[in-house]
């Protein structure tokens, strides 16, 4: 039988925003892999499931988190590491389900992982079931319009701020999101304030855990939020 590796989105951290979907994949899996940086404790994405469904059995991979351009290659080589201790484990598996934040095709651990695994054993059918992302909560939270009509979508992070920035904040017509917003909170507020944004902006603050907030972005000191923050900006009413 064909065996398949599955990203699994469980949402933003809030368990009620976890899919039926994601959960229906999670109970009929053989093998349910969760990534964390430290074996002795659990993830995020791991937390969540174990929330739903306590008596889900859960298997640990250790899993480079460093963010940016010089984490790729340490994210990369754990990605290696990870598909062989999957490809190895004693355990007899036919579907396999690697649980991520959010959805496992956006910023996740999951594309490094299956383009691994893909390459070890092209046999393994690749296949993800999407989750609820942190901007939707941030956006639902907030009581924002996000998209309409003619408007269009960006969606950047927050590591490296310079001209892609500036552009999508200038566009009246653009919502933008900017995911890991904490890295460089002061430089976006400025380029916020420059193109006209700082008071329509909002920001997700630890979203979907029981301390989250949500605020406007004027109003928030830089040295207040974590480098995971979520910032929204919708369009400019015309």
């Amino acid at each position: 039988m064909i065996r398949r590796l599955i990203g699994v989105g469980v949402g933003p951290g809030d368990p009620d925003l976890m899919t039926l979907k994601s959960l229906s994949v999670l109970r009929s899996s053989d093998l349910i892999l969760a990534p964390t940086t430290d074996l002795a404790e659990a993830g995020r994405a791991e937390t969540i499931i174990l929330s739903v469904c306590p008596d889900l059995s859960v298997t640990r991979i250790l899993f480079e988190m460093t963010p940016g351009g010089a984490g790729i290659q340490g994210r990369r080589a754990a990605a290696e590491r990870a598909a062989q201790s999957i490809l190895s484990t004693g355990q007899s598996w036919q579907s396999a389900a690697f649980v991520t934040i959010g959805d496992p095709n956006v910023f996740s651990t999951f594309s490094l992982l299956a383009e691994s695994v893909g390459g070890m054993d092209p046999e393994i059918e690749i296949e993800s079931v999407p989750g609820i992302m942190a901007f939707q909560d941030v956006v639902a939270k907030a009581g924002i319009k996000l998209l309409d009509e003619e408007e269009s979508f960006r969606l950047l992070t927050g590591l490296n701020v310079g001209n892609d920035l500036e552009m999508a904040l200038s566009d009246p017509s653009s919502a933008v999101v900017i995911y890991k917003g904490g890295a460089n909170l002061g430089r976006i507020k400025e380029t916020a304030a420059i193109t006209g944004r700082l008071e329509s902006g909002w920001i997700g603050i630890k979203v979907g855990m029981s301390d989250s907030e949500v605020k406007t972005l004027a109003d928030t000191d830089e040295d207040t939020v974590g480098y995971l923050s979520t910032l929204v900006f919708p369009p400019v009413a015309r």
